[in-house]
């Protein structure tokens, strides 16, 4: 079962797709270390705009039409301010790690604008904004997911995933700033952010490892059917 969550497979393409890109580019010397970092928090914000997306599509299925615009700039806000706040925090770490492109960690808009500028970030935007299309396509709109989640539960969608992979960027961080070669914690750091893919495809689409996981949280609380749809959403 658990050999079984890293073979190749159409649930888990769009993992292995980054992972052999931008591993690829990263050993080449096209993408620098500190441009992996930062380009998956550029991928929590493109991620965040597809989930409007989303909760648009599912508005129209599950009758929320109206109150739609109401959790949209709802899910902007208090998304952004997640977003921004360990946006804060890594670039605190930065600037203790003494670079010099770091100047004030507060400054959001001209920080994030130098880190557009990294090399390889050219490379970097177009995989991450490609991945989450097909993703939307593929995942989401050919497999009728707008009509099983509602507007309001792909709201909070997001934040397990993205709590997670944060925490990996940001311990990754630290890595680039003492190891002597930024390029293996890079590498590492892609690696570590595939793991962390392929247990959410295999949840989404390994029956029995729903299953497994939804017995270990079962609290005699929460029905194991509100449960196992909480693992599908939180998975997406």
């Amino acid at each position: 079962m658990l050999a079984s969550v890293f073979i190749p497979n159409r649930y888990n393409a769009f993992a292995w797709l980054n992972i052999l890109f931008l591993i690829l580019l990263i050993c080449l010397g096209k993408i620098a270390p500190y441009a992996v970092v930062f380009g998956y928090f550029l991928e929590t914000i493109i991620i965040g705009l597809f989930n409007i997306v989303k909760m648009i599509l599912a508005s129209k299925k599950d009758d929320s039409g109206s109150s739609i615009w109401f959790l949209v700039p709802f899910f902007i806000f208090h998304y952004g301010m997640f977003v921004a706040v360990q946006s804060v925090f890594a670039f605190v770490i930065i600037g203790i790690g003494g670079q010099s492109f770091i100047n004030e960690p507060f400054d959001l808009i001209d920080n994030y604008t130098k880190i557009v500028s990294l090399e390889g970030m050219e490379y970097i935007l177009p995989l991450f904004v490609i991945t989450q299309l097909l993703k939307l396509i593929f995942d989401f709109v050919l497999t009728n997911k707008n009509r099983v989640f509602t507007a309001s539960e792909i709201m909070t969608k997001p934040y397990v995933r993205i709590f997670i992979q944060q925490f990996v960027v940001i311990l990754a961080m630290f890595f680039i700033m003492f190891s002597e070669s930024g390029v293996i914690a890079a590498v590492l750091l892609v690696l570590f952010r595939g793991v962390v893919d392929f247990f959410m495809a295999a949840i989404r689409e390994h029956q029995v490892l729903l299953d497994r996981v939804v017995d270990k949280i079962y609290d005699g609380k929460t029905s194991k059917e509100k449960l196992r749809k909480q693992l599908l959403l939180f998975s997406e």
